[in-house]
């Protein structure tokens, strides 16, 4: 029954998605389709009728295997009718005998008509009943719209956390290796964390370090990762440099290290480690061939180095030291557990003795006691609970959950993923894609939620919108209700503070993930080793993760389905041969290839034959040309190629024809050649960064009434004034806005005083005399690179109220050699970061002063003399950066040798103090 319930749900999915595209089809390819018109209309409405009966298909008990068929043939007919109509209009397009291509149609459209009659006539076999009730739109308006506010899911650790720390704070002349072992679920990672970030451990090491291995783990990548944390000492970062080259330097830090060499990395590592007592992480190892091939690459270290992992592998545990017993987490007890679930069921309230009908507290206590005291499965299960508000509908998931368990082989296994199947299965039809779709990332990576919302849409995953909402707004609550489920996990929040950035998921979710794509022929992730895999040939979405030492062969990718969909690889340094030439991925809606090594890419000119793409993506390589083909992507709706530092020259009248374009993203240091025709790009929300002039010529900004996400770079003073002018009431729409103005001073920006919606400001040039007055209150995240510092604008700065992010680069000519934070400023700043300030000598910091601070980078201001005595009053700091300072300044913060220096007692408050790129001389 779970099989059926669950092939049911996709198989409405992937028919509302048909039909939706279809109605777009017959909106943007009216002329196209003219002569088939009444056909698609009736495929339309035929896939609506079928609809029907998939609603009441889950409640056939009987026949499953049979059912389940069923479902699967309709869901293949729905897959034939949309590539059937998207080929012809592929074909349409650039065919001269256009007859031949109708009739040909003509005749695909009677045979699935005769398969949809033979689907009916079984549907009435099989007793599947007609129910139309709507669905989707008014449960999509249903979700809700918040967050979870992020928690550790640490109930009662303290004993083995306390335990953990004394470990790791013992002194031993020996590198010792500490290891958190148990199975997967149990809060592994999570106990490792909390101990990771005290603060009196933090204090304890010179150095540490956190990365995480996985089964793909990459040598390489391990010591690039280990070697940006512990301060890798770039030769571009000299302080002589401009500021644009210094930040380009620093971009491209983990590039240049990329070029090493596998043993020139560990040789850097075991310098870097050498003379430092350090903590080194290794987050989910999985055999002893990972250990072996990176443990060459820790010295022992001053005393009391640690190196810390956490395994399922209890033999590997042992083998690596066995002079160190393994810690393994407990299981909760059932009062722990329930605790849990009331945290997850419920987010944000306070729990009393009598805030549950003992109803509720019975079946919950029930559920947890089937959890087995796994906190992953209590987890997942308070997500489930969280959309549950009535009795009837707890009393039905604890049915499911014990028809779920009754399915275990022994009353000893852990019931993990019959909570997460169980979990899968609540969610309602049109979000069981997006869930699956979160299975083509590789194993342990941060997804970007922009960038996860941009996929979903380019591949219809939601309805076409008749409220007015902006469809990213729309996928936020489809991203949220997985945020609240507990099907995906936090990985960092944005400058607000309360959206996500970014996510993941646990390793388990993800085995359940892939393992639930894979069965349902959704999506196929393939590493290297399986691209010649049979199930590639079938699979419409295939994910391929390389390995970084494929050299410059990418494999062979001839034989991808013909009607693929999406086509995203991992670490590839050449371009693929696709096979554009023949048609055989004409169809294909999402391509993105991260390269590896910053490759000197050239893109082919038949791109240009993917018509139906929406999402169009390039990253980590040179890519000097885009071809003018790129003009015949018309349904093209994201446009990234935020690529290498270069050049890049694009056809501005190929760009024009991209009328569907919404986000337009280039690296914001291209130089990007060519005049872009963008004025009838009205559906722009994103164009960042491009040169001023395209924004003038034909009043292009005039016409861009959509734009919410901004970068603009200038040439002249006159070229600021025209574009802001010009920007007038659109301005109060933008929510982020870069202005570059690379040699002069900007004029007057009053302008932007009244933007009531603008989050996000960087301003990099001199800003003008009266530069406080145009600053919004709204603004949250605020950087000013070469703005010409002087306490005029910190008085300003200081007293914006949701000010949380303000960075402050690259001052030239300011004099200005004390500073003053005054009491009681910036209330809400959480990150302060301070670059490149040569002339700055004193820092003060008054009375409750940033008294929210959480993170501060001190980054190359050769002349600052101390860390300001205010600092040890901001209690809230939980992290501190010295970049590029000179020795004499950071031996005042160290502790060497159990001598603390002099301005120690100010920072000792601190948990995260890193040094990195130190100095010899102030200089």
């Amino acid at each position: 029954m779970a099989l059926e319930f669950v092939a049911v749900q996709l198989g409405q999915a992937v028919i509302s998605q048909v039909v939706e595209k279809l109605a777009d089809l017959l909106a943007n390819e009216a002329k196209s389709l003219s002569s088939v018109r009444d056909d698609v209309e009736y495929l339309k409405s035929e896939l609506k009728f079928m609809n029907g009966f998939l609603k009441d298909a889950d409640r056939r008990q009987k026949q499953e295997g049979l059912v389940r068929d069923w479902i699967a043939e309709v869901r293949d007919v729905a897959c034939e009718i949309e590539d059937a109509i998207e080929i012809y209009v592929s074909d349409v397009d650039s065919a001269f005998i256009k007859v031949f291509r109708r009739r040909k149609l003509r005749a695909r459209i009677n045979s699935i008509k005769n398969e949809l009659q033979r689907l009916r006539e079984r549907s009435q076999t099989y007793q599947i009943q007609l129910n139309n009730a709507e669905e989707g739109t008014s449960s999509l308006r249903n979700l809700r719209k918040s967050y979870p506010e992020e928690e550790e899911d640490v109930v009662s650790m303290m004993d083995v956390a306390t335990n953990l720390k004394a470990r790791l704070l013992k002194e031993e002349d020996e590198l010792r290796i500490v290891s958190i072992v148990g199975m997967g679920g149990l809060g592994k990672t999570t106990l490792a964390k909390k101990v990771y970030n005290d603060v009196g451990v933090k204090r304890h090491f010179d150095m540490y370090s956190w990365v995480c291995i996985s089964q793909q783990y990459v040598v390489k990548e391990v010591l690039i990762q280990i070697l940006l944390q512990v301060g890798f000492e770039s030769k571009n970062l000299g302080g002589g440099k401009s500021m644009e080259e210094v930040l380009r330097a620093k971009t491209n830090k983990r590039e240049e290290l990329k070029r090493y060499e596998e043993q020139d990395l560990i040789g850097l590592t075991q310098d870097k480690l050498k003379d430092k007592k350090y903590l080194l992480v290794l987050d989910d190892i999985w055999n002893i061939e990972a250990w072996h091939s990176i443990k060459k690459s820790f010295p022992k270290g001053r005393r009391g180095s640690k190196v810390l992992f956490t395994t399922r592998n209890t033999e590997l545990a042992t083998s690596v030291d066995p002079f160190s017993s393994s810690i393994e987490p407990p299981l909760l007890t059932e009062e722990e557990g329930w605790e849990l679930l009331q945290q997850k069921a419920f987010p944000g309230q306070v729990f009393g003795d009598n805030v549950f009908r003992s109803e509720f507290e019975e079946l919950g206590k029930e559920m947890v006691k089937k959890c087995r005291g796994l906190p992953l499965a209590v987890v997942v299960l308070g997500g489930l609970l969280s959309t549950k508000t009535a009795l009837g509908e707890w009393k039905k998931v604890h049915k499911d959950v014990s028809f779920q368990l009754n399915k275990l082989k022994s009353p000893q296994q852990y019931a993990v993923e019959e909570i997460l199947d169980l979990s899968y299965q609540e969610l309602p039809f049109f979000l069981k894609p997006c869930f699956l779709y979160l299975s083509c990332f590789p194993e342990d990576s941060e997804i970007s939620k922009k960038k996860l919302v941009r996929l979903w849409i380019a591949e219809g995953f939601i309805p076409r919108l008749t409220t007015g909402e902006i469809m990213e707004e729309v996928d936020e609550d489809y991203f949220g209700e997985l945020m609240n489920r507990s099907m995906v996990q936090v990985a960092r929040r944005d400058h607000t503070g309360g959206a996500v950035k970014t996510c993941r998921l646990h390793d388990l979710m993800r085995d359940f993930c892939v393992s639930k794509s894979r069965n349902e022929n959704f999506i196929m992730p393939a590493g290297s080793s399986s691209v010649q895999h049979s199930s590639t040939t079938h699979s419409r979405r295939i994910a391929f993760h390389f390995d970084a030492g494929l050299g410059n062969h990418a494999p062979s990718m001839e034989k991808l389905n013909t009607n693929l969909r999406s086509l995203i690889c991992f670490r590839v340094n050449v371009f693929p041969e696709l096979s554009l030439n023949n048609g055989n991925l004409k169809l294909l809606r999402v391509l993105e290839l991260v390269f590896y090594g910053n490759p000197d890419i050239k893109v082919p000119k038949e791109i240009g034959n993917l018509i139906h793409l929406r999402y169009l993506k390039f990253s980590g390589a040179i890519i000097s040309k885009l071809p003018n083909s790129v003009g015949n992507l018309r349904y093209l709706h994201t446009l990234d190629i935020r690529g290498y530092f270069g050049s890049l020259r694009v056809s501005g009248n190929a760009i024009s024809k991209l009328v569907h374009l919404r986000h337009v993203l280039l690296h914001g240091w291209s130089d990007v050649r060519g005049p872009l025709r963008i004025e009838k790009l009205s559906n722009l929300e994103t164009l960042k960064t491009v040169y001023a002039e395209n924004l003038i010529r034909n009043d292009a900004v005039v016409k861009l009434t959509n734009l919410r996400d901004l970068g603009v770079s200038f040439k002249s003073v006159k070229e600021v004034s025209l574009v802001l002018q010009s920007l007038g009431s659109q301005l109060v729409r933008l929510r982020s806005l870069w202005l570059i103005l690379a040699n002069e001073e900007f004029p007057s920006l009053d302008i932007l005083v009244d933007c009531a919606d603008l989050y996000k400001l960087h301003l990099n040039g001199r800003l003008p005399p009266q530069h406080s007055s145009f600053l919004p209150k709204s603004l949250v995240k605020l950087e000013l690179d070469r703005p010409r510092l002087n306490q005029d604008i910190v008085v300003v700065l200081e007293k914006m109220e949701n000010l949380r992010i303000l960075r402050y680069s690259g001052d030239h000519g300011s004099n200005m050699s004390k500073m003053v934070f005054s009491a009681h400023g910036f209330p809400k700043l959480e990150i302060l970061r301070l670059i490149w300030l040569r002339d700055l000598e004193e820092w003060e910091v008054g009375e409750d002063a940033m008294a929210n601070l959480k993170r501060l980078d001190i980054d190359y201001i050769p002349k600052l003399k101390m860390i300001p005595d205010g600092l040890k009053y901001v209690t809230t700091l939980q992290e501190l950066n010295i970049y590029r300072m000179s020795r004499k300044f950071e031996g005042r913060l160290r502790v060497m040798e159990g001598v603390e220096g002099e301005d120690f007692h100010k920072v000792q408050h601190i948990p995260s103090i890193s040094f990195s790129d130190t100095r010899e001389n102030d200089e």
